[in-house]
């Protein structure tokens, strides 16, 4: 057992000294969740001063033929959210002049609307970019609010109301299944579940499972091919040790890195769940300390669905990544290995697709326990809450096992000489 521990600590370290000083695999594992959420941050941060600074200031709009739609006009002149510009000063050279927005309105635009038929009018922008959007929706804001006025004239004059055009009324609600690991807030008639619906189911698996890919997992490559491409591979063939205890001292040092970009990617999950969580006390003229708790309570609301995720997301990480080292155990150069690494990309997520919309939401406990695809299906029901206790324990259990296949494996191919000699000259 000393020997086994000895001969562990010392591939580990050399594992990890390798990592430190390779500061380009060090950068690509980490950059992505440290610069990714910036900039989508800074790009939010952008939208939304945008936005504030037209709420605030309006939108410089220019109407052609004003005079076809006088009460239209009058909208717009009442309306925060826009102001009325003058026509442009040389509309050859530049037809927008002050204006954001041009409003076009036919010659028949108000005989139309008297008549109770439809006025068509037209919207012309001068380019697609995300101001020039958001000044889009706020006009057609202001439209929509005077087509409705006009249509409460029209059904007041019929005798009828509003109500009339919507005969049914559809109401949402959610019920856990009884005995579901998470049980979600949202059971209250009309309630749809706080965020359980088919958009987490579908993308918040596809999610974890992309934080597994742009892990520790292209470490894996440097740590084994990566041995026979530098001519090093000799040093394990001639070194009378267990090979579990290489194989593990080179899995714990990709774990490791593995599990700290998730971690990353985790926290900012937690946090952003939070700001969304106390946007009305962001937004309101709520104390610091009481926008302070809003984003922490927010945030808490998910730590134990984290914790339910994780005890299926480590063992499931350790046995694909003694998967993977295993095949790269046995490529003979890095173009083989990228090859598979490239399927591994694209079968896990369609594997994940495939799960998601072929298997009925209420699987027997038994599928929880499928290698790969009872991890895939528990990560869809904990999103969707409907994941029993029992599967829960039913895919830890069996996923160990599978992971302690997957680490003997791997071992098995790096005890093979024939497998370690591949590609070598």
């Amino acid at each position: 057992m000393n020997t086994f521990r000895h001969n562990f600590w010392i591939v580990f370290r050399k594992e990890l000294r390798e990592l430190f000083r390779d500061r380009r695999a060090l950068f690509w594992l980490f950059a992505p969740p440290i610069i990714l959420p910036g900039i989508a941050l800074c790009a939010g941060l952008f939208i939304g001063t945008q936005a504030v600074r037209i709420a605030q200031d309006g939108v410089p709009l220019y109407i052609e033929n004003a005079a076809a739609a006088p009460d239209l006009v009058a909208y717009f002149e009442d309306s925060d959210g826009v102001y009325l510009v003058e026509a442009p000063s040389n509309p050859a050279e530049d037809p927008f002049g002050e204006a954001a927005i041009i409003v076009s309105i036919p010659d028949d635009f108000q005989i139309q609307l008297n008549q109770g038929a439809t006025a068509n009018l037209k919207l012309i922008t001068k380019d697609n970019a995300v101001v020039t959007f958001i000044a889009e929706a706020a006009v057609r804001s202001v439209i929509q609010d005077y087509s409705d006025a006009i249509l409460d004239q029209r059904l007041e004059a019929k005798g009828i109301t509003e109500a009339w055009l919507t005969p049914i009324s559809i109401g949402t609600a959610k019920r856990s299944v009884g005995g579901s690991v998470i049980t979600s807030s949202g059971d209250e008639e009309g309630d749809s579940g706080g965020g359980n619906g088919i958009a987490a189911t579908i993308f918040l698996p596809l999610a974890v499972t992309s934080w597994l890919l742009g892990g520790g997992m292209g470490l894996i490559l440097d740590s084994t091919v990566g041995e026979k491409e530098r001519q090093t591979i000799e040093n394990i063939l001639v070194t009378p040790v267990n090979r579990i205890s290489v194989v593990l001292g080179k899995m714990t040092v990709v774990f490791i890195a593995s599990m700290m970009v998730m971690s990353l990617w985790l926290s900012e999950g937690v946090l952003l769940n939070g700001l969304s969580a106390a946007s009305p006390e962001l937004t309101s003229e709520a104390s610091t300390t009481e926008m302070f708790s809003s984003v922490l309570e927010g945030g808490v609301d998910i730590l134990g669905l984290i914790a339910v995720l994780m005890v299926m997301i480590v063992p499931f990480t350790i046995m694909l990544n003694a998967l993977v080292m295993a095949w790269c155990a046995y490529a003979a150069n890095y173009r083989e290995a990228n090859l598979f690494m490239a399927l591994v990309q694209l079968g896990l997520p369609a594997t994940i697709l495939l799960t998601i919309f072929s298997l009925p939401p209420d699987v027997a406990d038994v599928l929880y326990g499928l290698p790969l695809f009872g991890t895939v299906i528990g990560i869809r029901d904990l999103f969707s809450g409907n994941l029993p206790m029992v599967g829960l324990v039913v895919n830890f259990v069996t996923s160990l096992l599978y992971s302690a296949g997957a680490i003997w494996f791997a071992a098995w191919v790096f005890g093979r000489e024939w497998s370690l000699t591949r590609g070598l000259q």
